[in-house]
């Protein structure tokens, strides 16, 4: 009798061992807590939404349940996602975007939303889920008019006008377009050891922002701006001819030239140049250089030139690796150019919905309380990093991939280097 009553007792410990965790399938269910997301699913940007919806997919799956973070690890709900297609007659367009949003907003499971992978649509989603205070995180908008005001006054106030409002609800895991500058600067510096540095720019908010952000860095990494009075300012709307520039870079000794443009057409003249007076100087510019476009009107002499891109190298950060593996035995195929952010984006909504849960008292969070957590989000790990949020939703964790072009026959140009600025 006394070992059956021992027995039994065991058994009973262990049961309630299994109903007391996080996330435990064996708690009883409070209902369904929905992630949305708004993607390009289909048309020629279908490959980079489908993966990014993968992503998420994986981290609710992974997840399956969100509970109380600390106090009501026994109120949980089930999580599913609920994706729409943000294209239209095969483009991604905006206000297919912000239907998608209203769809979204409209149902009550929904706590967030990741999504959208493109500035365009932000800027037409953002009133919509502001309106609904429900949390916005995209894993790939670089736009700073999206969260910043910087002091040259270009974003003419456009994060304040789109939060009608009030409260930002939009977050994003990756920075802004701007820290291109400061990444091609220690690129310049820490990765190619070049000391002297030449700088030419098309006096667009963008071209003069990067250039100026490339110039401070370079020179608080050491190096030395050697024609600094107006960064290289030329007329984008021109016909744009070099020679003289080079032949000046080549007078001030420069080992480097960053070209801080949108004009890619200008930019492979400019290669052209360069390969004819200095052919052993790199040229670095940003991410409107990765497009093949350049390399081919630059040719041969593509060889030699780098670009940024915003955003991370899964394969060189230790944390993905997990991640990596796992994606690719369930969807049997490699991530895409989103994915990894896609699923930090997705779990730190999770884990702040958690934690709302807590100032739910154990129900369900409001939108707001949501919102609420994933603005304090900090120190959160996640498969990139580690990153927490600032007061404008700005990631606190800036990376930055750099590419080499080899040749203009490949369609990208070869990683050359992750740059984590500080």
């Amino acid at each position: 009798m006394k070992r059956a009553a021992l027995a039994w007792l065991m058994l009973a410990a262990v049961s309630l061992a299994g109903c007391t965790g996080p996330n435990s399938t064996t708690l009883p269910t409070l209902g369904v807590i929905a992630l949305g997301a708004d993607l390009p699913l289909s048309g020629g940007d279908g490959p980079d939404g489908t993966s990014a919806k993968n992503a998420i997919d994986l981290a609710v799956k992974q997840t399956g349940r969100v509970c109380g973070a600390v106090h009501h690890q026994d109120a949980c709900f089930d999580l599913r996602l609920i994706a729409y297609d943000d294209v239209l007659k095969g483009v991604h367009d905006p206000a297919q975007g912000a239907k998608n949003v209203e769809l979204l907003a409209a149902d009550a499971s929904v706590a967030g939303l990741v999504g959208p992978l493109y500035d365009s649509l932000a800027r037409s989603e953002l009133p919509v889920a502001n309106a609904a205070q429900l949390a916005m995180i995209s894993p790939a908008v670089t736009d700073e008019c999206l969260t910043q005001e910087p002091e040259d006054g270009h974003c003419k106030g456009q994060a304040q006008r789109l939060r009608p409002r009030g409260p930002n609800n939009f977050f994003r895991v990756v920075t802004t377009q701007l820290a291109e500058g400061a990444a091609a600067a220690d690129l310049a510096f820490k990765t190619l050891a070049k000391r002297r540095a030449f700088v030419i720019n098309d006096q667009t908010p963008f071209g003069l922002g990067i250039a100026t952000a490339f110039a401070d860095r370079f020179v608080q990494d050491g190096g030395t701006v050697v024609d600094p009075t107006d960064l290289g300012g030329f007329d984008p709307n021109g016909s744009p001819s070099f020679g003289s520039r080079v032949r000046r870079a080549v007078g001030l000794a420069a080992d480097v030239v960053y070209f801080a443009g949108a004009d890619i057409y200008a930019a492979a003249s400019l290669r052209h140049d360069m390969a004819a007076q200095m052919p052993q100087v790199p040229l670095i510019g940003s991410d409107r250089l990765a497009n093949d476009q350049f390399a081919k009107s630059a040719g041969a002499t593509a060889r030699g030139s780098y670009y940024t891109v915003v955003g991370p190298h899964p394969a060189s950060l230790r944390p993905a690796q997990g991640f990596i593996r796992d994606y690719q035995q369930r969807y049997g195929q490699a991530v895409g150019t989103y994915s990894v952010q896609a699923f930090d984006a997705a779990n730190l909504l999770i884990a702040a919905i958690g934690r709302s849960i807590d100032d739910a008292g154990g129900q369900r969070p409001t939108r707001a309380q949501v919102v609420q957590q994933v603005g304090r989000t900090a120190g959160y790990r996640g498969a990139m990093g580690v990153m927490s949020f600032d007061s404008r939703g700005d990631t606190s964790l800036m990376l930055i991939s750099a590419y080499q072009w080899m040749t203009d026959t490949e369609p990208t140009g070869r990683f050359a280097a992750q740059i984590t600025l500080s």
